[in-house]
């Protein structure tokens, strides 16, 4: 018996080794697999963003300008001047809220200005195109429109 005691004990540095090539190899498996989803994720949020300035430069930009500050070739011309779509998060605390804005996009939150023969009701336009080659749904729009609006806030100020 002290015979097979001392080749257990023998065996515990190879126990140690395989141990510690077997996870290294799943390690290895790991980052091998999860490095392209991250890449592939990047990429995936680089299209809704690109997708939702495409929005933003087709529905928004006569009135809210190429950068949102509010200097559209139309801002002029309104009533009540377009806001600085760049702030929302500066005029809410550093915060840009989220949930508001895209319940304001698709016409859920009255807004002064907006569903009016100025600020036309933007969500039906959209739903309209519903279905039709080439257009996504509209509640994927406007989901994209805001991540992109929220991209493109301005950094509060210290």
């Amino acid at each position: 018996m002290g015979h097979l005691r001392r080749s257990e004990h023998a065996s515990e540095p190879h126990r140690h080794y395989v141990f510690l090539a077997v996870a290294a190899a799943v390690l290895a498996i790991l980052v091998l697999t999860l490095m392209p989803r991250a890449a592939a994720a990047g990429e995936a949020w680089k299209s809704i963003l690109a997708d939702g300035k495409q929005e933003f430069e087709e529905s928004c930009v006569s009135c809210h300008g190429a950068t949102g500050k509010g200097s559209g070739d139309y801002a002029g011309k309104l009533i009540a001047p377009p806001k600085d779509l760049t702030a929302i998060a500066v005029g809410n605390g550093g915060e840009f809220p989220f949930t508001r804005v895209f319940d304001i996009i698709a016409g859920e939150v009255e807004v002064p200005g907006h569903n009016t023969h100025q600020m036309p009701e933007f969500y039906n336009s959209l739903k309209a195109k519903d279905f039709k080659p080439g257009y996504l749904p509209a509640h994927v729009r406007v989901l994209e429109l805001t991540h992109y609006l929220e991209s493109i806030q301005d950094k509060p100020v210290d």
